[in-house]
C-alpha cells in the first residue's frame, strides 16, 4: 500500500482461517492447514495465494502483484512509477528465496497515472521467461469489463508488514477478509483528507482488518478472481478510514489490449 500511514492489520482468529480457505478454495482440501497465527492475523502458505509474486528492486522487497499470463503481472502504478531493475518472485511465501524468480523487462504504467491522488493506480509488468504454471504458481482470473457488482467479502494477501508501528517488519505472507465498504460512505470519510475517491477505486475493510506497508499491488481477490489492486489508506485498519484498492474491472479492456499488441509484436519478429 502507498505510504499515506496505511498499515496492514490481519485478524488473530481460527474462525477467520477458516473462512480464508473456504473463501480461496471453495472445493478444495484444506485439512493439513494448521499454520501458527501470527500478532494480529493469519500467515499463509503460497498454494492458497499462488497467483501471488513478490517486486523486489536490486534484491529488496517493494510490493506484491499478481499473475495474470505466464509473462505478465499486474500491480499499482505507484510501485513501478519510478524506472528501476524490477525482478518478480512467485510460487514462494519467502519474498526473498524459493519459488520462480524473474527479471522485469518491461513496465507498463496506465497512461492516465496520478501519482498525487492515486487515480488509476495501475501498472503491467512484462517478464523475459515465462513462469512455468501449476503447483504453488497460478494465474488469478480478471473480472468482466465495466462489472460493477462486487462480492461483498473478499480477501487480501500480500508481504506487507502486520504491526502497525514497525513498517521494517520481516516480509511474510499473511491474508485476511475484508468486506466492501458503501462507495458514497467512503468518499465522505476521505473528503476530510482531500482524497478524491472516484468510480475507479474499491474502497473495502473490517473491524481490525485492512491492508499495509508493502502489500500495495497485493489483488483483492473472491474464489480466483481479482476484483482490485491494493493502492492506498490512511492509518491501519483505522475505523475511520477503509482500504482503497484500484478496480480491477474497470482496466480489464485496457489490460488485454496491452496483451493483445504484445502478442501481434511477438507474431511479427
Amino acid at each position: 500500500m502507498f505510504d499515506l500511514h496505511g498499515r496492514f492489520v490481519f485478524v488473530r482468529t481460527m474462525i477467520l482461517s477458516v473462512l480464508v480457505l473456504l473463501l480461496i478454495w471453495d472445493h478444495k482440501t484444506w485439512a493439513k492447514y494448521n499454520q501458527e497465527r501470527i500478532v494480529g492475523g493469519v500467515e499463509l502458505p503460497i498454494h492458497l495465494s499462488p497467483w501471488l509474486a513478490s517486486i523486489s528492486v536490486h534484491g529488496n522487497y517493494t510490493c506484491s502483484s499478481a499473475l495474470i499470463t505466464f509473462q505478465w503481472l499486474v500491480t499499482a502504478g505507484h510501485c513501478v512509477y519510478y524506472p528501476d531493475s524490477y525482478s518478480v518472485r512467485a510460487g514462494s511465501a519467502s519474498a526473498d528465496e524459493g519459488g520462480q524468480k524473474r527479471d522485469v523487462v518491461r513496465t507498463i504504467l496506465h497512461p492516465d497515472f496520478k501519482l498525487r491522488t492515486l487515480e488509476n493506480d495501475i501498472a503491467l509488468l512484462r517478464i523475459g521467461k515465462p513462469f512455468t504454471v501449476g503447483g504453488s504458481v497460478q494465474l488469478v482470473k480478471l473480472p468482466l469489463p465495466g462489472l460493477n457488482i462486487l462480492p461483498q467479502t473478499l480477501f487480501v494477501a500480500g508481504w506487507g508488514s502486520p504491526d502497525a508501528n514497525d513498517s521494517d517488519a520481516e516480509p511474510k505472507l499473511r491474508g485476511t477478509l475484508v468486506k466492501v465498504i458503501n462507495q458514497g460512505r467512503c468518499r465522505r470519510l476521505y473528503s476530510h483528507l482531500d482524497r478524491p475517491i472516484t468510480d475507479d477505486m474499491v474502497c473495502a475493510a473490517d473491524a481490525g482488518r485492512d491492508h499495509c506497508f508493502g502489500d500495495s499491488g497485493a489483488p483483492l481477490v473472491h474464489r480466483g478472481c481479482s476484483y482490485g489492486i491494493v493502492s492506498f489508506a490512511h492509518g491501519c485498519a483505522d475505523p475511520h478510514f477503509p482500504g482503497v484498492y484500484t478496480k480491477l474491472a474497470n482496466y480489464v479492456t485496457w489490460i488485454f489490449h496491452i496483451l493483445e499488441t504484445d502478442n501481434q509484436m511477438n507474431f511479427v519478429q
